[in-house]
């Protein structure tokens, strides 16, 4: 992974970094993509669609523990506190919490 940040701008060397990482602990990996798209300006909807649908049924509690253990804050109250609506809802309902 050393020689992978030899040149961090190098976008085939990132690409390969991020496949590294989803491939050894895909949960951690999963984990700072929801992150990245509930933190900053606004919510990226098209990331955390994509990682609460696509692995609601594979390993989204291994995703909802990596992401508790490194943001101290459940991932069903971030989800609820930067997503309204349907959205809220629906979000909340594959993360098996459509109350929270």
């Amino acid at each position: 992974m050393q020689d992978l940040k030899a040149d961090p701008k190098d976008e085939f060397l990132a690409l390969l970094r991020a496949t590294a990482k989803c491939l050894i602990h895909p949960e951690k990996y999963f984990a700072k993509v929801v992150r990245l798209a509930i933190n900053g300006r606004g919510t990226n909807e098209e990331d955390l669609t994509r990682v609460v649908a696509t692995r609601a049924e594979v390993d989204l509690k291994m995703i909802g523990d990596e992401y508790q253990r490194r943001n101290s804050v459940p991932l069903e109250r971030a989800v609820a506190k930067d997503t309204t609506g349907d959205y809220e809802k629906m979000l909340l309902a594959l993360l098996g919490h459509g109350d929270a």
